[in-house]
């Protein structure tokens, strides 16, 4: 959300006051707060301009050498996100951590042998890389550090107030919850689901709860090949996908009800594997009319693709830890 100027004018008229001024403000450290505010940095355009990240939590350095459990949040991230990682200098960083590239992804259905791939359409390209969301986060926070010397990023800054101007001629006065305030002649809202900066528009906003959860977890899975393709399967308590992270590892998001995603929970690590490759394998919903229609127009000369063994899912073995947790899922959108 981008509030408060005109898109190329940063010089609001200020009243004398004790806050500090910036002439842009973003609101949230996180993905896209901190991608922002490298881009502004990097931009000859803004060198002169006074640019703060206000970030609620604390920031951190990318490590030298990754833990040994990956995050259980992980983003696929397609070829125009890694194009901007590149031009913003962090992409040579993230692949030294640890990345996974993705070539090709496969949806299947749990009531028919219907099958869909997406491949990349540049030979040899990929359809996505999979990366853990906090070296993302902290790759960009480096970054700024090393070639922003206009951008300032405050931690542990929660943001206690945002007040927007009625005129452009104005600025935005922000308060934290330590007291100090801030004005400024663009605010940048990055923050999150419970944006301050959202409710200081005033905006309608529509939401309501979808009664299911996202339950993630990072599995250990014994595959063919090097563990490339990405896997969702559509099933009768909720998609599933399987997001590869190494050759042996991929990481899941299984969509559910809220009452599933607690009995998932409650379960015994083996127990959990063993509901969940049952879940990704079992043929007990195929419906053998729609495959015998298939397997029919399979046959026919112009739909018949026969040049390769169709891959299968990978089978999970363990949990890498015990790193399930579920989070609710829901519909938010800010309109006037």
């Amino acid at each position: 959300m981008l509030l408060g100027c005109r898109a190329c004018h940063l010089g609001a008229i200020r009243q004398a006051s004790t806050s500090q001024y910036y002439d842009a403000v973003i609101v949230g450290g996180g993905m896209v707060g901190n991608a922002m505010a490298c881009a502004l940095g990097q931009n000859p355009s803004f060198s002169s301009k006074r640019i703060l990240v206000l970030e609620a939590g604390k920031t951190q350095s990318l490590p030298k050498t990754p833990p040994q459990f990956h995050s259980n949040r992980v983003s696929a991230v397609g070829p125009a996100s890694i194009n901007m990682f590149k031009k913003l200098g962090i992409w040579d960083r993230l692949q030294a951590y640890r990345v996974k590239k993705v070539n090709r992804l496969r949806v299947i259905d749990n009531c028919s042998r219907a099958e869909l791939e997406f491949d990349s359409p540049i030979s040899g390209g990929e359809v996505a890389y999979i990366i853990e969301n906090n070296a993302m986060i902290w790759a960009l926070y480096d970054r700024i550090k090393e070639t922003c010397p206009s951008v300032e990023v405050r931690d542990k800054a929660a943001v206690k107030n945002c007040i927007l101007p009625l005129s452009l001629e104005n600025v935005a006065a922000i308060e934290l919850d330590n007291g100090d305030k801030i004005e400024t002649s663009l605010v940048i809202g990055a923050d999150g689901v419970r944006s301050k900066v959202r409710q200081a528009m005033h905006a309608d906003y529509t939401t309501f709860n979808y009664e299911q959860c996202g339950l993630v977890a990072t599995l250990v899975v014994e595959t063919p090949g090097n563990n490339d393709i990405a896997w969702q399967r559509f099933c009768r308590s909720g998609p599933i996908a399987f997001l590869p992270l190494s050759h042996n590892l991929s990481s899941l998001t299984w969509t559910t009800s809220t009452d599933h995603a607690n009995r998932l929970l409650a379960l015994s690590k083996d127990e959990f594997v063993d509901e969940l490759n049952y879940t990704m394998f079992t043929d007990e919903d195929q419906n053998d009319c729609v495959n015998k229609s298939l397997f029919a127009m399979s046959k026919l000369p112009f739909l018949s693709n026969d040049l390769a063994p169709t891959p299968q899912p990978p089978h999970v073995v363990t949990l890498q830890g015990d790193t399930r947790a579920a989070f609710p899922l829901g519909f938010g959108h800010t309109h006037t």
